[in-house]
């Protein structure tokens, strides 16, 4: 039987710190233990534990800043503007697990939002889907979003589908054919209700996106607003000069 390689000094403490990130006893922007601490814990010169340091940060699982020392490395999803994308398709594109747990769900008259009768330009006596999401990535509160969607359009809706991507179901299953949102984005403060589900302090800023949704025949179908971490997210536009 061949003889199991042992381990080496800077693999140890790569596994240490890798099972602290991936238990949960450090969370994505903690500090990990300095160099200090492990030269002592491990009995390991600094350049040893340097060199454990460096892989992590070539992995990907830590961020080093001088004179400050090294923190597990937060993921940032990037949501480029003017595109129309899905939660989970901007997840997907940087290999992070979207999820979605469904908070609120309810069909209700607009009279109840006469403001958002007001965005989508109908009726105030039409009939919405109201529905309240946490999204999530590989398990971590992202964004908590509030949708209103015109039962006009889509008429019937399983809940299910809320616990996946919404717009994959308005195109795959209902075979809608989706246009564009025109979207108004704010940084604000949490609600007591983001700040539970996000696990922020109410001190922290939230970044709101509010848009209508629109069919391909400009008919106006969703108004949503989402309230991202802004620890965790990142808007990017392009602008061109007119020419």
């Amino acid at each position: 039987m061949a003889k199991e390689k042992k381990e080496s000094l800077y693999q140890q403490i790569e596994n240490y710190v890798i099972n602290l990130i991936e238990s949960g006893k450090l969370d994505h922007n903690s500090k990990i233990p300095s160099e200090s601490e492990l030269c002592g814990k491990f009995d390991a010169s600094r350049m040893t534990v340097n060199k454990a340091l460096t892989n992590l940060s070539n992995a990907g699982y830590i961020e080093r800043i001088p004179g400050r020392g090294s923190f597990v490395k937060s993921f940032r999803v990037e949501k480029k503007i003017p595109e129309m994308i899905s939660f989970s398709e901007e997840l997907n594109r940087v290999g992070i697990v979207s999820t979605s747990k469904l908070l609120h769900y309810s069909v209700v008259n607009l009279t109840v939002f006469p403001e958002i009768a007001r965005k989508l330009d109908v009726d105030p006596e039409e009939l919405i889907h109201h529905f309240v999401r946490l999204r999530c990535g590989d398990g971590k509160p992202l964004a908590v979003s509030y949708n209103y969607v015109l039962v006009k359009v889509v008429p019937m809706l399983d809940i299910n589908c809320l616990q996946k991507s919404f717009y994959g179901h308005l195109e795959d299953t209902l075979k809608l054919d989706l246009g564009y949102n025109d979207t108004v984005i704010q940084v604000v403060k949490p609600t007591e209700e983001m700040v539970k589900a996000l696990g922020i302090t109410g001190n922290s800023d939230v970044v709101k996106s509010s848009h209508v949704s629109y069919l391909s025949n400009n008919e106006p179908f969703e108004y949503t607003e989402t309230f991202y971490n802004s620890k965790q997210y990142s808007f990017h536009y392009r602008c061109y000069k007119k020419q």
